[in-house]
């Protein structure tokens, strides 16, 4: 009977022990899922825009030094014209969190731990107040909620967020909530890359999860 009570407890501090473990293994494998997916997702509807229209609207950066660095005239319509493909449920322009678009987020004036200082300068359009009261944002059919980055009333930018399993937690950045920009690197070419790389304690860069994709 001793060596059984024995055996028990030794089972039982191996579970404890090697259970969080695993659960954090799982939920950062739905997550990489979740990621895949809302960026595949995002990426496919970006491209049907442009093969359909000829071009995407100008709601961009773009790396010619000699012009301006930004082309952000049209993002108004480029969101209209995005939220179209992806099976738009609810729409905030504003109010986004009174009005039940999203969860109370922290912003980049909010966040109190996170893995990298250079990530907290700049951004100022992902500020809480800006998130919570004055961006506009998307929840899709399939839970994924888009918010943009807007640093003043008026002040499109081509810059987002993807919180990539919506209102589930643990609506963290770098954990479900990351940005991206479109940049135009060469002439009519436009990537969809990372931006505004804000990490909350324990998550990972946008890069780091999209050099995940490639593995």
């Amino acid at each position: 009977m001793a060596e059984v009570l024995i055996t028990l407890g030794i089972i039982g501090i191996v579970a404890a022990l090697t259970m969080p473990v695993l659960i954090a293994n799982y939920q950062n494998t739905a997550l990489q899922s979740q990621f895949k997916r809302a960026y595949s997702n995002i990426y496919n509807a970006i491209r049907l825009i442009e093969a359909k229209d000829g071009v995407l609207p100008q709601c961009y950066y773009h790396n010619n030094v000699s012009q301006d660095t930004t082309k952000f005239v049209e993002c108004e319509d480029f969101y209209e014209k995005l939220t179209k493909q992806m099976n738009v449920i609810k729409t905030c322009k504003g109010n986004a969190y009174e009005d039940n678009c999203i969860p109370k987020y922290q912003g980049v004036d909010t966040i109190k731990e996170y893995e990298d200082d250079d990530a907290l300068n700049g951004c100022s359009g992902y500020r809480q107040n800006n998130i919570l009261n004055r961006n506009w944002a998307f929840v899709f059919n399939d839970g994924t909620i888009l918010f943009t980055y807007d640093e003043i009333p008026g002040d499109w930018a081509g810059c987002f967020a993807l919180d990539v399993n919506g209102k589930k937690g643990p609506n963290k950045w770098g954990h479900d909530i990351f940005s991206f920009e479109l940049n135009e690197v060469k002439p009519g070419i436009i990537r969809l890359e990372a931006c505004c790389s804000l990490v909350e304690k324990g998550g990972k860069k946008p890069e780091e999860m999209l050099s995940g994709l490639n593995k």
